[in-house]
């Protein structure tokens, strides 16, 4: 896939900024080799505090000599040092995630209470907050978006707040979303820009594509390319309002070949093209 995958780090010096709350690190990785091995107590990093979420594949984490298995939706949150180390298994081909490092006061104090709560491994909804925000983070430090202490301060208490609060409401649409589908959403989620569609979000799934297309509308409410078409959608309305691309460059960007099929999308969809979405703001 075509997907941009990389680690960005900050080293912001303004202390009393950083010590409220501040990113350390973002990064999007796909690992396929059981080398691939980090251990909390050889880690040099101190007082960091690292969110770790699955796209896909799966790995594991021994946390004080308990095992969790990382499947897709699964996150653990551990601080540096600290007795644990994760890893690729050897019964798994790949392992895809996107990780947070956040260090500061505020990421101190939600970590102790991740720690008294025995949250350190969540199953979180493709759709939640923190999974969402963690994107755009990695988004935004990939396109250089995040240039001084305040901006970055500021999206890290974001993040911990939004992870706080989903701590706190265990995600109930989650539990009814079964693990195949929560894998397919997250490759439709993260790949919608490359030329997927049902049968590629079925593989996903690791399910036959009648028993996922089933599976889908059942627990979803819409089909895989009703799902997948209005990620797209949502995408070309942000671009389109957001930024100067041309609509047939928008229209590559979100996966479709060319602005006419775009534009037979957005006219069908919400019955206007796309330079009357550019020009409308007030709609969406």
């Amino acid at each position: 896939m075509g997907k941009k995958k990389g680690a960005i780090a900050f080293r912001f010096n303004e202390p009393h900024v950083n010590r409220v709350a501040q990113i350390w690190s973002v990064g999007w990785d796909e690992q396929e080799s059981s080398i691939y091995n980090w251990s909390g107590t050889e880690r040099k990093d101190q007082d960091k505090y690292i969110f770790q979420y699955t796209l896909s594949g799966h790995g594991e984490i021994n946390i004080d000599g308990n095992i969790h298995q990382l499947k897709a939706g699964h996150a653990f949150i551990v601080s540096s040092p600290g007795n644990y180390h994760y890893y690729v298994p050897q019964n798994s081909s790949k392992w895809e995630f996107l990780y947070l490092t956040l260090y500061g006061n505020e990421a101190k104090c939600c970590w102790e209470h991740v720690k008294r709560s025995n949250n350190q491994v969540v199953r979180f909804h493709p759709e939640s907050a923190p999974i969402k925000l963690l994107k755009q983070i990695y988004d935004d430090s990939i396109e250089k978006k995040i240039t001084n202490a305040y901006h970055g301060s500021s999206i890290a208490y974001q993040f911990i707040m939004e992870l706080s609060l989903a701590l706190a409401n265990v995600d109930k649409l989650m539990e009814e979303w079964s693990e195949g589908i929560i894998s397919a959403v997250l490759f439709a989620k993260n790949y919608y820009q490359d030329d997927i569609g049902a049968e590629e979000m079925a593989q996903a799934s690791r399910l036959s594509k009648y028993h996922f297309t089933r599976l889908f509308k059942q627990e979803t409410g819409t089909t895989p390319i009703q799902y997948l078409t209005n990620i797209r959608l949502q995408k070309a309305i942000e671009l389109l309002q957001h930024t100067k691309y041309s609509v047939e460059e928008i229209a590559q960007l979100v996966g479709y070949k060319n602005a006419n099929y775009l534009n037979k999308i957005t006219r069908k969809l919400i019955g206007k093209s796309p330079g009357q979405i550019r020009q409308d703001r007030s709609s969406f």
